[in-house]
């Protein structure tokens, strides 16, 4: 059964959300969960209600709540589909790249560009009204991500792409308490505004490049050449 990519864009604000099926073949509680992101892109959690989602899918509420028990769940099922979708990218780009330090490279920048076409304003009341389901996600993503990374970290020592006297705990607290919100958009300084993507980009490349053996340095600059280059406009 094939299925697309559910990519919704407004006033700069992407996200990829579901692995719908096509046509008739979605079911009851995909419609729900596509519709709770329709909304999620225009509006806070808060505002969104299971009457309106049931209006405009033309469900009854009944149907509704046959397929959810409450608001909640339709929030907190819909946003960890999302996130299970992020860990099949990431998990794509780990088995069709052999290179640990290019897989370093390739899932970072691919977190970092995502991660920046999320508005701070939702993730924040979903914290404040949501807290539980809020800190679920996050949980949820840390742990994947530091599972997967710490091995690429690993690999890429042993294979001698970066040094082996760097802790790759210690690498990645370099890396995590150095960054600025990419949800933001621009940071402001001397009178200049700055893209955010392009200094966390800048940032994170700076650091893995700093920490790489002249093999991996090798690599990086290789990457670098590839890169989209509107995330490298550093100036």
């Amino acid at each position: 059964m094939q299925t697309q990519n559910f990519i919704l864009c407004t006033a700069g604000f992407e996200v990829l959300c579901l692995g719908v099926q096509t046509g008739n073949l979605m079911n009851a509680k995909e419609k729900i969960m596509e519709e709770f992101i329709r909304q999620f892109i225009v509006k806070d959690c808060k505002d969104i209600s299971v009457d309106s989602i049931a209006e405009n899918i033309g469900m009854s509420k009944r149907t509704v709540y046959e397929n959810f028990s409450s608001k909640n769940e339709i929030i907190r099922e819909t946003l960890m589909h999302f996130l299970r979708i992020e860990h099949e990218n990431i998990q794509r780009i780990l088995e069709e790249e052999p290179n640990p330090l290019k897989q370093i490279l390739l899932t970072s920048f691919t977190v970092i560009r995502n991660a920046s076409q999320i508005s701070v304003a939702r993730l924040n009341n979903l914290k404040k009204h949501y807290p539980e389901i809020a800190d679920e996600l996050i949980k949820v993503w840390a742990d994947f991500s530091h599972e997967v990374t710490l091995k690429s970290y690993y690999r890429a020592q042993e294979e001698g792409y970066i040094f082996k006297d760097i802790a790759p705990e210690f690498l990645m607290a370099l890396l995590l308490g150095g960054e600025k919100d990419p949800r933001q958009k621009t940071i402001r300084f001397m009178e200049k505004d700055f893209d955010i993507l392009q200094l966390f980009s800048a940032h994170l490349f700076t650091i893995i490049r700093g920490v790489s053996t002249m093999k991996g340095v090798e690599i990086c600059d290789e990457y670098f050449r590839q890169m989209d280059k509107e995330m490298f406009k550093w100036k």
